[in-house]
């Protein structure tokens, strides 16, 4: 079965790190840049929201948070989930938490 793990991280050079060193250890995934509500209608254009591979991200500091979707393997998730508390030192050197959702309905590739 496949699960999707959604992470979120505060943006920052300590995200960028974190994010190349998953990719480093074979990960793709989805990533979305955000705001929160209050300041997405007040400062965010509608051509400013992306989706896009984290294989093709570039950083994108004028966002505040980073939502990435990985779609993995039920035996993978737990080792991703391993690699993300390792990069990030258990969310104290960069804000952020995940958690993971099955796929009950799932077709495709990944």
């Amino acid at each position: 079965m496949k699960r999707v793990l959604f992470l979120f991280l505060e943006n920052g050079q300590p995200a960028i790190n974190a994010l190349e060193e998953i990719r480093s250890e074979g990960y793709n995934g989805t990533l979305v840049g955000g705001a929160s509500l209050r300041h997405a209608f007040e400062d965010m254009l509608p051509e400013e929201r992306h989706f896009f591979s984290l294989a093709n991200w570039e950083a994108d500091n004028n966002k505040e948070s980073t939502l990435s979707l990985f779609i993995v393997d039920e035996k993978d998730v737990d080792v991703l989930k391993d690699a993300i508390r390792k990069c990030t030192d258990d969310f104290k050197t960069v804000k952020g938490a995940f958690f993971s959702l099955p796929l009950d309905d799932y077709e495709g590739s990944f």
